[in-house]
């Protein structure tokens, strides 16, 4: 299907520029310009105000990328079952994943991946988790892997492996040795034992720092002058250097490694904390992609 149009006018309102757009679609700036002028004047109004150097979707310009959205996923869906029907042999797929889970989960995954299907361009964005849910609903993104879920009722959630929250601190912490070892192998602290600690947490806006909350209003632990920072490598840094206690993700916390040594440990009710695989219902995924959320799902079984 040929759908020019639409694919022009959504990477305008993406990018709010029409250079950036340009360049994403491979062609000029003032080819673009023209085409813009041209479409908005067939069709009688202004799809986009000029606020200074940005371009932002008018409402008849939001009425316009609503449907042009829907069409692009449709063409998308006949793609991958066209691709299908073909074998599934070539094709891309795009999926959002926060930063901190992709140097454990995508190596060995894509490893796998590329020796069943070479010719597929896997394109892996970075983004936090409000990013990866806006991006999913624009049809930007096949799927996402987050630990929260949305209330929009379009999503189709599939659990990938269950996490745990963790205090961290540095190894030879005299704390450390009261630590109690679990039937499972885990270890696990008295979060009582950390009330004369310096607690290093995330910002407020991070899941992390939601269950870490959650885990301190249990205890309760009030934090006296905490080390605020979003990066929780920085902050189980930091609590290798004796500068206090960070809390982390078991499965990040595992794949750690910094100059000194660090011990971690289970902390509170010890509740699984779920990752999920989220896709739109409305999507049709095609094999290739779908063997590739399978290879994930493997993954943290290992």
């Amino acid at each position: 299907m040929e759908l020019r149009e639409q694919r022009y006018m959504v990477a305008i309102a993406r990018h709010q520029s029409i250079k950036k757009a340009a360049q994403e679609l491979h062609v000029t700036s003032p080819t673009l310009s023209t085409f813009l002028t041209h479409l908005e004047h067939q069709l009688g109004v202004k799809l986009f105000d000029r606020l200074g150097k940005a371009f932002i979707p008018t409402a008849a310009g939001q009425l316009y990328l609503q449907a042009a959205q829907k069409m692009l996923l449709v063409d998308e869906s006949y793609e991958a079952q066209l691709s299908d029907l073909l074998q599934g042999t070539t094709g891309q797929i795009t999926f959002g994943i926060h930063l901190r889970r992709t140097s454990y989960l995508i190596p060995p995954v894509l490893k796998r991946f590329l020796e069943e299907y070479p010719n597929v361009k896997v394109d892996t964005q970075e983004m936090d988790t409000g990013r990866a849910y806006q991006a999913l609903e624009e049809g930007l993104l096949d799927f996402i892997v987050v630990n929260t879920k949305a209330a929009a009722k379009n999503y189709h959630y599939e659990e990938l492996y269950q996490d745990y929250l963790v205090a961290v601190l540095a190894a030879d912490d005299p704390i450390c040795t009261r630590a109690r070892q679990l039937k499972d192998g885990h270890h696990w602290l008295n979060g009582k034992w950390l009330k004369e600690k310096r607690l290093i947490l995330q910002l407020p806006e991070q899941t992390a720092r939601t269950y870490t909350d959650q885990f301190l209003k249990s205890v309760p632990l009030i934090p006296k002058n905490p080390i605020i920072l979003s990066n929780l490598e920085t902050a189980a840094q930091m609590a290798a250097e004796g500068l206090g206690v960070a809390f982390n993700y078991e499965q990040y916390i595992r794949h750690f490694s910094y100059h000194k040594p660090i011990r971690y440990f289970l902390v509170g009710n010890c509740q699984p904390i779920p990752y999920y695989i989220v896709c739109r219902k409305d999507k049709y995924l095609p094999l290739y992609t779908r063997r590739f959320i399978q290879l994930l799902k493997k993954c943290p079984q290992k």
